[in-house]
């Protein structure tokens, strides 16, 4: 039977690993409707399935990999994926995406989604080849790398099979490992990889040979052909730069603004960027002349920004493999280390280990801040920053969990502060326990707050409001956020609203299978060309402006009816319904908030010296920011009002149950919750009242593996 939307395939598959069986599931008519697809649907799928008192690692756990209903379509970089759990690291909301050609081939091969839950007996690999699924013997792959292992399964199933794998750090529980596609690929934040391998599966492989239908093939023509235009006509992409050096064209322009972390954010400006900037990467390492330097693309992507390159001589001689900005900065400027070469092998082996670069990079950085305080024991090891062989001594001790670093660092930098003491949580930069990113708060104003009230914690890319940078017009600042402040990264108008679109517009594009880039680097998506146009000093006509209209080509792909308006709503209900998840896995209100040296200690020198976040600015944005987002001040939880309004009453009454629904404007109990069921009087929940959600077991808290 058809499915009756566009663009999906029509069915997930859930595996049941304690049971050993992979079952066929077909695709409910709301996950498409309200939640879209991707982030969306599989925030839907955690909130049904998933007891909120089953820990990130215990075997009922939940694990979705979802592509969205434009992945796999042709039409501006449609390859993405979305990973998402609860997160070991964090213990709330886990959700990772990346840029693949996994996403689609799953899409080929019929399925919109896999859930994963259970804990096999023995380590094994789940292999799709359109309708022939099966549960594989994973023995000879346990405790190979990611490399090694995507390598292995290729040869069994042929070089066109697309690969998802854990590595050795995630089976040792590290608790942040990632997934990886394709060998270098990552879904690496919040440790969704550890919970994979928590249940001993060593990763997904895909092969499909199908095909995927619109709802309208010739307004699906026009909208996608008016996105591609909308792309080649950006004044950025036009540049050819990002698509010249990757994400690495980040160090030196983040340098020269003065938002590029330096020596565990003791500062904003690192005087050896130019050593291990994309320029550098470049003319080192780059396994392919100009003007396009090894390139690697996602799927029908036109900006080739994945940066390939290999070292062919040296002590890091053989290291090869994909480099990004997160991954440079990490092991770079925040560990002082300037040796690109260091930092290159250090990457690659964060990634052939399987674990996010930024916590384990950001995890040394702190590491050697508390040894340059002498507050830490390093075990013989000379932890300073600068040290190159101790930051990449430190990735092998933290993915095998060797001695008393290793162990403390496998557990995320907020963890091991707790274990050391003496004062070593004041030099973390970690907010609701994960690390924060290559931007320092300081400099970037907007994405600071943003890191603040991310539903994963410290995070860009809930939001990535690169806007601010760009120096844009006043008046497009004006107009679409409301104050001509939205366009300086240093200033504080305006950025609360700035934030709110770019959050709503990210979670809707990880939800349809889109790259953040469209609409927040290129600013490609709509309504931004038409007003960069319309305050441009050289002005086009605006008949000929073309922008990515997502609701004009959700609806031609899908049949879905959809306006600009209703996506921005699409994008509030996913956020609002990861907001639901979280205050279920005990989230509190004080954990929307930046660390004390951003609010405390301001930038001591470079582009950027002398800022901090103003703490009274901070709290008037955040009061700001509960009011759109429809969140009772005074305890952070969501008001019903506004989840009716979102069409989410069931979630509601499920939270009204459990004693964390506020009503209009209601007070804290004395334990933090809001107002219970009693007063907030709930209507029947469609998730069976929340008591016989799939997966209810009185779990235990979350524990290694």
């Amino acid at each position: 039977m058809t499915f009756k939307y566009g663009g999906y395939a029509g069915s997930l598959l859930f595996a049941d690993l304690t049971k050993g069986t992979v079952k066929k599931i077909p695709l409910e008519k709301e996950w498409c409707t309200l939640y879209l697809g991707g982030r969306g649907r599989d925030a839907r799928l955690l909130f049904e399935k998933q007891d909120p008192s089953v820990g990130p690692l215990d075997p009922e756990a939940h694990v979705c990999i979802s592509p969205g209903p434009l992945t796999g379509l042709l039409g501006p970089t449609t390859g993405r994926v979305n990973v998402a759990g609860r997160s070991p690291l964090t213990t709330i909301y886990g959700n990772s995406n990346a840029g693949t050609n996994w996403g689609p081939e799953l899409k080929f091969a019929g399925y919109d989604g896999v859930v994963v839950t259970g804990r096999s007996q023995k380590p094994v690999y789940l292999h799709i080849h359109d309708s022939d699924v099966q549960l594989l013997d994973a023995g000879r792959l346990w405790g190979e790398g990611v490399f090694e292992t995507t390598a292995r399964i290729l040869e069994e199933h042929g070089p066109e099979t697309k690969v998802a794998a854990v590595g050795p750090a995630a089976e040792h529980g590290v608790l942040f490992g990632s997934v990886i596609f394709d060998f270098w690929d990552a879904a690496a934040r919040t440790g969704l990889g550890t919970v994979l391998a928590s249940k001993n599966l060593k990763a997904v492989s895909v092969r499909g040979t199908g095909a995927i239908s619109v709802a309208d093939p010739d307004g699906y023509y026009e909208a996608a052909r008016e996105g591609w235009q909308a792309i080649l006509d950006d004044a950025g992409f036009r540049t050819g730069e990002h698509s010249a050096l990757g994400t690495s064209i980040c160090v030196n322009w983040g340098n020269a603004q003065g938002w590029l972390p330096t020596r565990n954010f003791k500062e904003s400006h690192f005087e050896g960027a130019d050593k291990i900037s994309g320029e550098e990467f470049r003319d080192l390492y780059s396994t392919k002349e100009a003007p396009i330097p090894a390139g690697r693309a996602c799927f029908s992507c036109p900006n080739r920004c994945k940066r390939f390159g290999r070292i062919d001589e040296g002590k890091y001689a053989g290291t090869k493999g994909n480099i990004e900005f997160e991954g440079v900065s990490a092991f770079g400027s925040k560990c002082g280390v300037d040796d690109l070469a260091a930092v290159f092998h250090a990457y690659m082996l964060a990634n052939d280990y399987g674990m996010d670069c930024i916590s384990c990079g950001n995890t040394i950085a702190f590491y050697m801040e508390l040894a340059e305080k002498k507050l830490l024991d390093t075990e013989g090891l000379e932890l300073r920053f600068g040290n190159a062989d101790a930051m990449v001594e430190m990735v092998h001790r933290i993915a095998n969990r060797e001695g008393r670093l290793g162990e403390l660092g496998s557990q995320g930098s907020e963890r091991a502060a707790k274990a050391i003491g003496k004062g070593s949580e004041a030099f973390l930069n970690t907010i609701k326990g994960m690390e924060t990113i290559a931007c320092d708060p300081r400099a970037s104003k907007a994405f600071g707050f943003g890191y603040a009230v991310s539903s994963r914690g410290s995070d860009h890319l809930r939001a990535h409001p690169v806007f601010e940078m760009l120096k844009l017009s006043e008046g497009v600042g004006e107009e679409l956020f409301g104050s001509k402040e939205a366009v300086d990264l240093r200033k504080y108008g305006g950025k609360v609203r700035l934030l709110v679109w770019h959050e709503n517009i990210a979670a809707v594009t990880d939800s349809l299978g889109s790259c953040r880039f469209m609409h927040a680097s290129y600013y490609a998506e709509y309504p931004v060309p038409e007003l960069v146009n319309k305050y441009a000093k050289r002005k086009k006509d605006p008949a000929k402006v073309r922008s990515i209209k997502y609701h004009r080509w959700f609806e031609a792909a899908t049949g879905i009816p959809m306006t600009y308006e209703k996506l921005l709503e699409a994008g509030d209900r996913v956020i609002n319904l990861e907001r639901a998840l979280n205050i279920q896995w005990g989230l509190k209100k004080e954990q929307d908030t930046l660390p004390p040296r951003f609010l405390k200690e301001p930038i001591p020198r470079g582009p950027a010296k002398g800022e901090l976040f103003d703490p009274e600015k901070f709290q008037d944005m955040l009061k700001e920011y509960y009011a759109i987002r429809g969140w009772d001040w005074e305890s952070g939880l969501p008001l019903e009002e506004h989840l009716r309004q979102l069409d989410m009453a069931d979630v509601a009454a499920c939270l009204g149950k459990r004693g964390l629904l506020a009503t209009s404007r209601t007070p804290r109990s004395e334990d933090g919750a809001g107002v219970g069921s009693e007063k907030s009087s709930p209507p029947a929940s469609s998730l069976d009242d929340c008591e016989e959600r799939a997966g209810r077991n009185g779990g235990t808290p979350a524990r290694r593996p």
